[in-house]
C-alpha cells in the first residue's frame, strides 16, 4: 500500500506574532496516537522444544555398541576388556543411545568415529596451547613408558600463524615448525616413531582436531575400513584434492596436504 503524505497548513499570518505579543504561550502540538505494537496484537510465538531422541530397544543398541567395538578391537584401536566401557560412552553419544544407533544406521563411520574420538581421542582447537596440548598428550605416552618435553617455544610469523619449539625425547631432540595441532603431532609423531607407537588422527568434521595414541597402526585395515576415519598418508585412498591434486580419503573433511576444506 503506498505512503500517503499531508500538507501541513500554516496559520494566518501575523496570528502568532498577535499571540506571543499578547504573553500568550503557543498551543500545544498534539501528537498522533502512535499504533498498537505488533508484539501487543501477536503473542510472540515460543520456540519449539527440541526433538526427543529416537527410541531404540536396549537389545538393539548393545547389539550395535557391541558390533561395532568388535570392529574396533579388529582394528587394533582399543582391546576387548574395554566392551562395556565403550557401551556407556556410545550412550553418551550427542541425543543419547537412540541417536547412535540412528546415526550409525546411516553414517557408521561419523558415529563410531565420534565416539571414538570423545572417548579415548586428544582434542585440541585449531588456534591451539602446544604446553596444554603436550600435558594432555604425555599421560597416554607415558603407558608405553614415553615422556616428551617442549622448550623454546617461539613465534616464527604470527601472521601467518607459524611457530617452532623444541622436542625432547630422552637423548633425542626434534625442532617442529607448526601453525595448527596437525604439524605439531606430526612432529611428536617422528619423534617417537622409534618406539612403534603413533598419534592417529581422527576426523571431526569440523576445524577441531583428535588424535588417538596406537601401538604399530594396521595401516592396511585402516585404510579399507569404512568403520572409523582415520587421516594419514597411509589412508588417502578416495580420490584426489581437487585444489592440489594430493590424495585425500573418501570421507575427508579436508586436505593434509594444501588444507582445501571438501564441505
Amino acid at each position: 500500500m503506498p505512503l500517503k503524505f499531508w500538507k501541513k497548513e500554516k496559520p494566518p499570518k501575523g496570528k502568532e506574532e498577535e499571540g506571543e505579543e499578547a504573553g500568550e504561550a503557543p498551543p500545544a502540538k498534539k501528537e498522533a496516537p502512535k499504533p498498537a505494537a505488533k508484539e501487543a496484537a501477536e503473542p510472540k510465538k515460543e520456540a519449539p522444544p527440541p526433538a526427543p531422541a529416537p527410541a531404540v530397544r536396549p537389545e538393539a543398541f548393545e547389539a550395535t555398541a557391541q558390533e561395532v567395538h568388535a570392529g574396533l578391537v579388529e582394528l587394533g584401536l582399543t582391546i576387548p576388556a574395554t566392551r562395556e566401557i565403550f557401551a556407556k560412552r556410545a550412550g553418551l553419544y550427542p541425543g543419547g543411545a537412540g541417536a547412535f544407533h540412528k546415526d550409525y544406521g546411516s553414517e557408521p563411520y561419523r558415529a563410531a568415529t565420534r565416539v571414538l574420538a570423545d572417548w579415548l581421542g586428544l582434542r585440541a582447537p585449531h588456534d591451539f596451547d602446544p604446553e596444554k596440548l603436550l600435558a594432555e598428550a604425555n599421560p597416554r605416552l607415558s603407558s608405553f613408558g614415553l615422556s616428551v618435553e617442549l622448550g623454546d617455544l617461539s613465534w616464527l610469523d604470527q601472521e601467518l600463524g607459524l611457530r617452532k619449539a623444541r622436542l625432547r625425547l630422552a637423548d633425542s631432540e626434534k625442532v617442529v615448525r607448526f601453525k595448527d595441532p596437525r604439524d605439531f603431532v606430526k612432529g611428536i609423531n617422528e619423534l617417537i616413531a622409534g618406539r612403534k607407537v603413533a598419534f592417529l588422527e581422527l576426523e571431526t568434521w569440523s576445524d577441531d582436531f583428535a588424535f588417538l595414541l596406537v601401538r604399530d597402526p594396521k595401516w592396511d585395515r585402516l585404510a579399507e575400513t569404512e568403520l572409523v576415519v582415520v587421516k594419514a598418508p597411509q589412508t588417502a585412498v578416495g580420490g584426489e584434492c581437487g585444489e592440489c591434486g594430493a590424495k585425500v580419503g573418501k570421507y575427508w573433511n579436508d586436505c593434509l596436504a594444501c588444507g582445501a576444506v571438501f564441505g
